[in-house]
């Protein structure tokens, strides 16, 4: 009859604050009794005992497995000398030749990762190859069970296991004490003791407790956070103690905390262990990939299950939709005889809170928890003990259930906030993709919110409707991880760096000065002879493929507040070299930017350096549009007295262009601007530095930064005249501009994300302030500028006085009031002044929110006439703008919706016509790698016939100028806008506002922008227009909308007019 016994431990050795635990017999069955030439002996995969039949042997005498003696029971006890740990070596002694490296099959064994793992790792540490070995396994392939068959292959001395979390701890710790299941498989033969493992949950108290810990266990598991609290010599003591060490989760690997324990054993064996090696900050792991097994082979070889993922795309509450579709997917699995339960993920401590509410009301006889790191131990204890006996079926959280949690009845998911980083998303996918053979499961199933924001995140191809999470996810994380990959590749690719300081912890600032050269081999080591013993370590560390080399000068600096000489202060300067042989440069940074490195640069390329400075600085100007200079220098070579001037804000007018035809020189200018539709900032100078207002993510970025200014630094093409004189320089309001106001647009920013937490209030009626609109009351050129604020449920007139204070805003009567989650509400015009909205006036000009005006329509050149498409607009009533709620035929918007779609074919066509539209139509189509926006602004006619009224124009040119706006960033702003919109409209009247596809094909297009590149389309609609009779005031009105919207967008202007 087998036989089962319950864990024997043996008595806890004390070390200050902790103990040292070592388990003699693990709790298990099958223990089988049998007689030797030796004697009877009870015999498992965990060991071999002694067996005595009803007698109890002294404390002195040997351990032994006592028998039961009624047979109604199989559970053995233990008899003898119970107390007594087994000496470190002892252990070692027994791992010898104790690990079978056989391939798991009916006859047991590891796992085919687990082999494989363990052959590179032992492979790799034979070699004497010091670098960190990084080790990618995916969840549910056995990666804690692989660190402990390497502790036994290889009976490293002294182990230290560093884990991210107390969990965690708690976790790989009973692992190593029980050897997992490895015995049990047939890995590890029986006669493998049990390593002695301690736990460091408390400060370690001096060097001497550091050292005894060590001589007494060997394996420590700890966490950063533990050892940041001990004091630094005793950390370096624990650290010079032990002869390994092993990180898991090691993604954590380049933060600070991490990244000191890992350098504390350089020379030493270390390794690295996680399932997601990469980064959402792409800072790099360090060290080298020794081996990693794809999560496609995971899931064909059954260690990762199959996912049935559902993407919720609710018209109504999302919150709400999703969790329905949880429930019911749960509810089904439990009826079907599973043991499933769910977990749902919030957006944090509040969300979360309101998410258990939720699932409460629907669920309650689920009995839903929560857990966040708001509640206290003890409760956060309890209610996950509710999930693990099953008491709950739904656990709410933020973050609490990633790392290092495992029950493998977890088999639901609702995530009401996707993770935007892709590694903490897999950790928590893998949570319910684990395989079980203890319980009673079936498919994974995950349900997430189909939400715009998802498309520029990392998790776009898995968080589609259609995705194939059993092909995209192990795509995506081997994408990844072939990206991470790289980075490291690039960062190895330096042999060697100064202490302390690795490649992947650089973040230049970019800024360069460049050196004309023809040679394509330089001597970048040659540094050495310019700077000598002031180089760090006297390390110049040169990538292997030749082209990039940096160095770190140690500088002595001068005490400032006093002459102390046993004090000695220095500073560190970065100094980056990137021989760039297509465009014929070498490029140089330095952080100490007044440093001349005209010597460096002859050293290194062996011929006198050559500067590329003076005005061909200045090209990394040309291609930029819409120039706005921020900050300019002057010198003025006649005036001792004030040779230098520094020219701030509205003051860069006069160093732009000089009164009187000075002759001065401009030092320096540092602008903003739009590169193909993006806003960057851009500076130079003539000393021949050239600079942007950012720091690189890493020599890489900064590399890549320099080849596209060499570009343009070599480009003779480039007119550095024109470029200043085509610079806007913004002067300050102080006076009403005799122009037209044509829009008001709400603080950009406000649609960037700030925009959903701030609601207009009035007559107790409210709405997000970014659905509420403006329209122009007067297009005089005299007084305050005149609008209404216009929601759905109210209009409330506002005034814009301009004097020597910049624009003032007041309520003409009634006041709307700004109100947010926090705080009181106040006055709109009080929110106004303090918030400037930006004015756009007639001709390409507009008014800051910074109260300057910014005036370019100095080259700007009257709208071609030719260029004005008639139409006939048959059947159009031209005084009806819009089609409305009753979809009237007659409109100018249904025409135009009608003549659109018969050029093309849209994807997806919005009627967005009502408070805080994007346009009045909105055109969405793919075109092979582009995303084609096409934006419609319609406008009635003032009167019954064509002719040439300005008054047509002023509102409709206002409506396309504030529009150009939506290319920020990619477009992101516009779609986020239009498919909450879109929603919110279905919500409100059971019908969506589409004209042509449905709200599926919108998500759909959203989803695949990322991949896109935007072009912007703008249309505007007059009727009221007679391209025959069009005065030249209205040409001045198209041609200055058309100015700024090519400026921003990149994108034609269409105008459709009558005859």
């Amino acid at each position: 009859m087998p036989y089962m016994t319950a864990p024997v431990w043996a008595r806890a050795v004390s070390v200050g604050a902790h103990e040292v635990r070592q388990l003699i017999v693990p709790p298990h069955e099958g223990i089988e009794v049998r007689t030797t030439d030796d004697g009877e002996f009870a015999f498992s995969a965990r060991g071999r005992w002694p067996v005595v039949r009803g007698v109890h042997r002294t404390p002195q005498d040997p351990m032994a497995a006592v028998l039961p003696v009624l047979a109604s029971t199989n559970r053995l006890t233990w008899t003898g000398n119970l107390d007594s740990m087994s000496t470190k070596s002892a252990v070692l002694d027994s791992y010898v030749d104790a690990v079978s490296f056989q391939i798991h099959g009916a006859g047991g064994g590891l796992r085919r990762p687990q082999v494989g793992a363990l052959h590179s790792i032992i492979g790799y540490q034979a070699s004497g190859v010091t670098d960190p070995a990084i080790v990618v396994m995916p969840t549910g392939t056995g990666k804690t069970e692989t660190m402990v068959a390497w502790m036994v292959a290889t009976q490293p001395e002294a182990v230290l296991v560093i884990v991210p979390s107390d969990v965690l701890r708690e976790q790989i710790a009973g692992t190593f004490e029980t050897l997992g299941i490895l015995q049990e498989v047939g890995a590890v033969a029986p006669g493998a003791l049990r390593p002695r493992v301690v736990r460091l949950g408390h400060r370690i108290a001096d060097e001497d407790e550091a050292l005894e810990l060590v001589a007494s266990a060997n394996v420590i598991v700890a966490t950063p956070k533990v050892l940041s609290h001990c004091e630094p010599e005793v950390r370096q003591a624990l650290f010079a103690a032990c002869s390994h060490l092993v990180v898991d989760e090691a993604h954590h690997a380049p933060a600070r905390t991490w990244s000191e324990i890992i350098d504390a054993f350089a020379g030493r064996p270390v390794l690295l262990f996680t399932a997601t090696p990469f980064r959402t900050d792409r800072r790099v792991i360090p060290g080298r990939t020794i081996f990693r097994f794809p999560l496609r082979l995971a899931q064909e070889q059954d260690y990762f299950s199959k996912i049935d993922f559902t993407a919720v795309l609710g018209t109504g509450d999302p919150d709400e939709d999703l969790a329905a579709a949880a429930v019911q997917r749960l509810r089904s699995d439990r009826a079907a005889g599973l043991e499933h339960v769910m977990l749902a993920r919030a957006r944090d401590r509040a969300h979360a809170e309101e998410l258990h509410d939720l699932y409460t009301e629907i669920a309650r006889d689920l009995q839903p928890r929560i857990v966040h790191e708001g509640l206290t131990k003890k409760a956060i204890k309890s209610n996950l003990a509710d999930l693990r006996s099953g008491i709950c079926k739904i656990v709410v959280c933020v973050d609490m259930l990633g790392e290092g949690f495992d029950l493998q009845t977890l088999k639901v998911a609702a995530f009401h906030e996707a993770r935007r980083s892709l590694s903490p998303m897999i950790q928590l996918i893998g949570r319910v993709a684990r395989v079980s053979t203890k319980h009673k499961v079936g498919t994974a199933s995950v349900f997430v919110k189909r939400e715009p924001e998802i498309a520029w995140s990392p998790m776009r191809y898995l968080l589609r409707e259609d995705a194939d999470w059993n092909s995209v996810l192990s795509n995506i994380s081997e994408q990844e991880t072939a990206r991470a990959e790289e980075e490291r590749e690039f960062a190895n690719s330096f042999p060697d760096h100064p202490a302390d300081i690795p490649v992947g912890l650089l973040e230049p600032k970019m800024s360069a000065v460049a050196f004309e050269t023809s040679v394509a081999d330089w001597a970048p080591e040659a540094a050495r002879t310019a700077y000598g013993d002031r180089i760090l370590d006297g390390v110049v560390s040169t990538s292997r493929h030749g082209d990039l080399a940096w160095f770190v000068l140690e500088v002595p600096a001068e005490l400032r507040w006093g002459r102390i000489p046993s004090l000695q202060v220095a500073s560190y300067n970065l100094v980056i070299m990137f021989l760039d042989v297509r465009h014929g440069l070498l490029f140089v940074h330095g952080s100490d930017t007044k440093k001349d490195y005209a010597p460096l640069a002859e050293a290194v390329l062996g011929h006198p350096a050559v500067a590329l400075k003076g005005k061909p600085t200045f090209r990394v100007f040309g291609g930029v549009d819409r120039v706005v200079p921020t900050n300019v220098g002057l010198l003025d070579p006649r005036d001792r007295e004030a040779r230098f001037a520094l020219f701030v804000g509205s003051n860069v007018e006069n160093a732009i262009r000089p009164a009187n035809g000075q002759p001065k020189s401009r030092t320096h200018i540092a602008a903003s601007g739009y590169d193909t539709g993006n806003r960057v900032t851009i500076a130079a100078a003539m000393s021949g530095r050239f600079w942007s207002m950012r720091a690189a993510n890493g020599l890489l970025e900064w590399r890549n930064w320099c080849v596209q200014q060499g570009a343009r630094l070599t480009d003779r093409t480039i007119d550095v005249d024109a470029v200043f004189g085509g610079m806007l320089v913004p002067t300050p309001v102080t006076a009403r501009p005799a122009h037209p106001l044509l829009a008001v647009e709400w603080p950009w920013e406000l649609y960037l994300g700030n925009g959903t937490a701030l609601r207009l209030e009035h007559d107790g009626k409210s709405v997000m302030i970014t659905d509420a609109d403006f329209e122009i009351d007067d297009h005089g050129t005299t007084g305050p500028f005149r609008f209404t604020v216009v929601t759905p449920d109210w209009r409330l007139g506002y005034t814009a006085s301009v004097g020597q204070d910049g624009v003032h805003y007041l309520p003409v009567c009634d006041e709307a009031q700004v109100s947010a989650r926090r705080g009181e509400p106040v006055p709109l015009s009080d929110w106004l002044n303090a918030h400037k909205p930006t004015l756009y006036l007639s001709g390409d000009r507009m008014i800051t929110g910074d109260d300057h005006l910014v005036d370019a329509s100095d080259s700007v050149e009257p709208f071609d006439r030719n260029r004005l498409e008639v139409r006939t607009w048959d059947g159009v009533d031209i005084r009806v703008e819009s089609q409305g709620d009753a979809r009237r035929a007659d409109s100018i918007q249904a025409y135009v919706a009608r003549e659109l779609l018969a050029e093309q074919d849209f994807d997806v066509l919005i009627d967005d016509d009502r408070a805080g539209e994007a346009a009045d139509l909105v055109g969405l189509r793919i075109d092979g790698s582009d995303l084609v926006i096409t934006l419609v602004h319609c406008k009635y006619s003032v009167g019954s016939t064509p002719g040439a009224r300005v008054d047509d124009l002023y509102d409709v040119c206002g409506q396309a100028t504030r529009g150009a706006r939506w290319r920020d960033h990619g477009g992101l702003p516009l779609l986020k806008h239009l498919d909450r919109r879109v929603r919110a409209y279905y919500r409100r009247h059971n019908r969506h506002p589409l004209e042509v596809g449905t709200i599926e094909d919108l998500y759909r297009v959203v989803s695949l922008a990322p991949q896109l590149y935007p072009r912007f389309v703008t249309v505007v609609a007059q009727p009221g227009i007679s391209k025959v009779r069009c005065s030249a005031e209205q040409l001045r009105l198209l041609a200055g909308a058309e100015s700024y919207l090519r400026a921003i967008t990149k994108g034609p202007l269409r105008v459709l007019v009558s005859e």
